[in-house]
């Protein structure tokens, strides 16, 4: 199969994971996985993880039930992928059942396959209650180097997201920020999409309100230095606003009808970063739009170490 570049970031697709759980929660993110996929001319790995620290819990017997239900589960998902998408075959696709702790088999199996792309859907499969829009997906989107695009339950702008015409980019003059702005970039060039970046202000500082104008000014500045020389040519626009941050990034990626939504994560570091950057789990979980994460650590063209 042919290879496509995102040139203007020299960031390959050549190989996409796609994680499943086998609910109608991931069948969005499977199908775009798979037309991502043959957008690129990129080889597709569809993954099923057994979550073998909970299903151990339970028993040997339920564990190795559990490894039979998925094993035919995915084969009866290999026949709907070729029903469905007939242009497959193995040199497009294949599919793997893994074993362990979900995120980090996850993880591991990118690692291993070397993959640009990482693919999540929603609410997990599992009886015991976990879902995938979780701690699952979040850990996998703040620890892996590679772009994670996350697709939630509240779906509804997807059609466009294999061929984006309106990306928005939640730009936070962060680190994190200036990665996921290069990809924003590469995309809406690609696919000539209207790129608008957009930077929120949660609290007003008391000190700018007798200068408000000036202190816009200086945003609208910042904000166009992170495109810089990259704006000409580009079809960008760019809007600050004040308000809630989440709330803020999600009501206008519906106004716009943003059929994809870009921005920069921190690095997972445990348990408590849910509590310390509760916004990007509610705009992931919360968005009409798939949501591409990028983490802001990650030097140059790195990908898993």
């Amino acid at each position: 199969m042919q290879t496509a570049q995102l040139t203007a970031v020299e960031v390959g697709i050549h190989d996409v994971l796609i994680a499943t759980d086998f609910s109608r929660f991931s069948d969005a993110a499977l199908g775009l996985g798979v037309e991502l996929s043959r957008r690129y001319g990129a080889k597709a790995h569809v993954v099923f993880v057994v979550p073998s620290d909970e299903f151990m819990l339970a028993g040997p017997e339920a564990y190795v039930a559990a490894k039979d239900a998925a094993q035919r589960d995915l084969l009866q998902l290999r026949d709907e992928l070729r029903r469905k998408y007939p242009y497959l075959d193995a040199d497009d696709c294949d599919l793997s059942l893994l074993e362990g702790e979900v995120a980090q088999s996850i993880l591991n199996f990118a690692r291993a396959r070397e993959v640009d792309l990482i693919v999540v859907g929603s609410h997990g499969r599992s009886g015991l209650g976990k879902a995938m829009l979780g701690s699952v997906a979040e850990r996998v989107w703040r620890q892996s180097p590679v772009p994670v695009l996350t697709v939630g339950p509240h779906l509804h702008h997807a059609a466009g997201v294999t061929a984006p015409k309106n990306i928005l980019l939640a730009a936070d003059l962060t680190p994190a920020a200036e990665r996921a702005t290069r990809l924003a970039i590469a995309l809406a060039r690609q696919h000539d999409a209207k790129l608008t970046l957009l930077h929120v202000i949660e609290h007003w500082p008391a000190e700018a309100q007798a200068d408000r104008a000036r202190v816009m000014q200086g945003l609208k500045e910042r904000i166009a230095a992170l495109i810089g020389e990259e704006r000409e040519g580009l079809r960008c626009s760019f809007r600050i606003e004040v308000g809630g941050v989440a709330e803020t990034i999600l009501y206008t990626a519906n106004g716009i009808e943003a059929d994809l939504l870009v921005m920069g994560v921190h690095p997972w570091n445990g348990l408590l970063d849910r509590w310390r950057w509760p916004r990007a789990c509610q705009i992931v979980r919360e968005a009409g739009c798939p949501v591409l994460t990028v983490r802001g650590d990650v030097v140059g063209d790195e990908k898993f170490s």
